[in-house]
């Protein structure tokens, strides 16, 4: 894995964020903060407006939560190369759980 190929694939997985969410409820004007854990990782928010969620590129409003995922099984993650219960193992979460972990739902592209 380096920076230079991991990070653009990754930045293309996250972009899934506002659909994955579409179903999740959050007070409008708060966002919620991905973080892949890694040389190659990298921040993402996800803001909560009137009409739905939207990727930002800084964050703005009342963080509702923080996730932390290891670069390491990112990539598993949003290919279903991994099991809900083994990557929850490994992912941290302050504040909203619920919201926060919705991720582990996210399916970018099959693999």
């Amino acid at each position: 894995m380096t920076r230079e190929f991991y990070f653009p694939v990754l930045d293309c997985f996250l972009r899934a964020l506002p659909h994955a969410y579409r179903s999740v409820a959050a007070k409008p004007g708060s966002f919620a903060q991905f973080n892949i854990k890694g040389e190659c990782g990298g921040s993402w928010y996800l803001f909560r407006d009137g009409d739905g969620w939207k990727l930002v590129a800084s964050p703005a409003g009342a963080k509702i939560c923080e996730t932390t995922v290891p670069q390491g099984i990112a990539w598993r993650i949003f290919t279903k190369g991994i099991a809900l219960e083994d990557a929850r193992a490994q992912v941290q979460v302050t504040g909203d759980a619920a919201v926060g972990l919705h991720i582990l739902k996210m399916i970018s592209i099959v693999g």
